[in-house]
């Protein structure tokens, strides 16, 4: 039995094809400034992820969201992600800019690092998907056609959304 990929490992995963990719040398100071706004969205994201195992690992009444009730369980499952990416996603792209404002950098330059973290978390959900969401219902066994459609639609959204708040900063 494997163990459990944390977010830390999609992050490593992530930021070597960024290495392959050919991302700009920066000079010593640019670089300082890289990695204090990489380690800043890194607890950043560490919180995130904390919060939402946090949350996972005890019952709670969960809101109401209309059109869920009719879905079967692994595909509401996978809704739901799609809002914690919907939500999180973009408070990781706020962070992201404010720290760039803030430091007089243009956003563009150092984009390669919100492109890491965002890409590790929404890789972190889809596993979450994948790992978690067959317990929603008790009579899967493994994922059927039915949820490896719902898998790819909460990936692809989960993409698009990211994407989305990347081009905000080109």
């Amino acid at each position: 039995m494997r163990e459990q990929a944390t977010i830390v490992d999609f992050l490593g995963a992530s930021l070597k094809g960024l290495e392959k990719s050919g991302r700009a040398v920066l000079s010593p100071n640019e670089q300082q400034l890289a990695d204090d706004l990489a380690g800043r969205l890194d607890r950043l994201l560490q919180t995130m992820v904390k919060e939402l195992e946090t949350v996972a690992s005890c019952q709670q009444d969960s809101p109401v969201v209309d059109g869920l009730d009719e879905l079967p369980p692994f595909e509401a499952f996978c809704v739901g992600l799609k809002r914690i990416g919907g939500a999180l996603i973009p408070h990781l792209a706020t962070e992201y800019g404010t720290f760039c404002r803030d430091h007089h950098i243009p956003a563009v330059s150092v984009l390669w690092v919100l492109r890491a973290r965002a890409d590790a978390f929404v890789a972190y959900l889809i596993q979450i998907a994948q790992v978690h969401g067959l317990a929603f219902d008790e009579n899967l066994q493994r994922l059927g056609k039915t949820e490896q459609i719902a898998l790819a639609h909460l990936g692809a959204d989960l993409r698009t959304l990211m994407q989305g708040e990347l081009d905000q900063f080109l």
